[in-house]
């Protein structure tokens, strides 16, 4: 279904177009793609409590803050005052949209019930209330007080008022047309300045979202990315399987890299990329397609030899970020120490894994970290450093020196 918005005001910005638009709630929501969770600049569905009573703004049909949409040019036809939009995407509201779809299927399905049950309804204590209708509000992604508020509004005013508060009630849209995935970046990010913090981890991953399609190049059984809106960071590495690796870790994994040391996701590191308008270009051949390619390559074969090696523990080690930062941290040192090429010392470091993963002494890895006291040190920075020194012992060593774990996080830690 193509959404009708009716134009209010209209600017130019060199090349982009902002239209100030207005559309039923019902239009907008009725309109929504399919996947419109899934646009790659926008983050996950959060919890927020003072957006879990946006069904009282609606039934009241009091202001809603605009939505920012982004329209591809070929998406959509201006016809006067009135724009006819073929798809788009949220650029801002997702969270609001989310709510908002909610209580409309709310809506809808309360207005299908026995409507002369209403008021019965609505004298049950909130225990047999949510289990009568728990259900049916999970499929919907609706609960118990997004019901009943909707229900105290069907039994005040009547159906036909109830389903005006989405079919006669405007909501303000900004509308942009022309934009850049850059700008679009840009533009997601200063919106959401404001508002509860977008996560670190994925404004690093919009930074480097031209990167996603080139390595997805190499998914297939033996490798796959997965965003930090679909898995956290901190929890990835817990339930990770062979092959699977969190895209925000590529990342500061080709930037240990090219750095020649651990590099760690933070805001200073956010906020000196932004700077650098052309900041992926800057890393050169380390982020083309051919030098990808052989990255995952890279990873998966010194995966799959880690994993047999050391089964879990080695699953949850290379799905870490700060095993992957201290490990190219120290292949880009020791490359730039020998004057020779990063692939050629990732080939290296691979050869010596496959013929003995026991080297890096993984079982010792583990026990002396479990063992560092986290109120006295910052214990990610810690890793990385412990990671980095012993990869760089074991390429300079060939593999004959052997790595002790607990004199490297010691030094980590003074």
């Amino acid at each position: 279904m193509t959404l009708l918005a009716e134009i209010l005001d209209e600017r130019n910005e060199e090349s982009t177009t902002c239209f100030l638009a207005k559309v039923t709630l019902e239009s907008y929501i009725d309109s929504l793609p399919s996947a419109y969770q899934s646009y790659d600049v926008q983050r996950e569905v959060v919890a927020n409590v003072y957006l879990d009573h946006l069904v009282n703004t609606v039934l009241e049909k009091r202001h809603i803050p605009p939505i920012v949409l982004v329209v591809d040019s070929k998406d959509f036809k201006r016809r006067g005052n009135h724009l006819d939009i073929r798809t788009f995407k949220i650029l801002d509201g997702l969270q609001r949209t989310f709510r908002l779809k909610t209580i409309r299927d709310t809506i809808h399905y309360a207005v299908s019930t026995d409507l002369d049950q209403v008021g019965e309804y609505l004298a049950w204590n909130r225990f047999k209330f949510s289990r009568y209708f728990s259900a049916e509000l999970r499929e919907i992604d609706s609960n118990t007080e997004v019901l009943r508020a909707v229900f105290q509004k069907l039994h005040a005013d009547g159906e036909k008022c109830l389903l005006e508060t989405l079919s006669a009630n405007g909501q303000w849209f900004e509308i942009w047309t022309g934009l850049t995935p850059e700008d679009e970046v840009r533009k997601m990010l200063t919106l959401n300045a404001g508002h509860k913090p977008v996560k670190t981890r994925h404004q690093l991953e919009l930074l480097f979202l031209n990167l996603l399609p080139l390595l997805r190049e190499g998914e297939g059984e033996r490798f796959h990315i997965v965003r930090e809106k679909e898995v956290g960071s901190t929890q990835f590495s817990k339930g990770r399987e062979v092959g699977n690796f969190h895209f925000a870790h590529i990342i500061t994994s080709l930037l240990s890299l090219y750095n020649g040391k651990p590099v760690a996701p933070s805001t200073d590191l956010i906020q000196g990329i932004q700077s650098n308008e052309n900041s992926i270009e800057e890393y050169g051949e380390l982020m083309t397609p051919e030098f990808l390619k052989r990255f995952v390559s890279f990873l998966v074969q010194l995966d799959q030899a880690i994993s047999k090696k050391y089964g879990e523990l080695g699953i949850r080690w290379l799905g870490r970020e700060v095993s992957l930062a201290g490990l190219f941290g120290a292949i880009g040192a020791v490359a730039d120490k020998d004057e020779s090429g990063r692939e050629t010392v990732m080939s290296r470091m691979l050869v010596l894994i496959k013929k003995d993963a026991g080297i890096l002494r993984l079982d010792e890895f583990e026990t002396v970290r479990n063992s560092v006291e986290l109120s006295k040190v910052n214990i990610g920075n810690i890793n990385r450093a412990a990671v980095y020194a012993a990869v760089e012992l074991v390429l300079e060593s060939s593999g004959k020196a052997k790595i002790d774990w607990r004199k490297l996080f010691a030094k980590g830690s003074q």
